[in-house]
């Protein structure tokens, strides 16, 4: 199943074909933060879901882009 990141109901990234490719995303833009106790958590209005569509290799080179 495809994953992406959306801030609320807007999508922000491609799609990526496992939920760690979309954090490892997340991390790369700088919008992962680390907790006092070490773990790793998304900004409060960011989340990453499922979604419809599978990644293709024409979004490859491309984390996030406008829909």
């Amino acid at each position: 199943m495809p994953y992406a990141l959306f801030e609320d109901e807007e999508r922000l990234t491609r799609s990526f074909a496992t939920k760690q490719q979309a954090w490892e995303a997340a991390d790369r833009a700088g919008l992962v933060e680390s907790t006092p106790d070490g773990k790793k958590r998304l900004d409060s209005h960011l989340q990453i879901r499922p979604c419809f569509d599978a990644p293709t290799d024409d979004e490859a080179g491309f984390d996030f882009r406008i829909y």
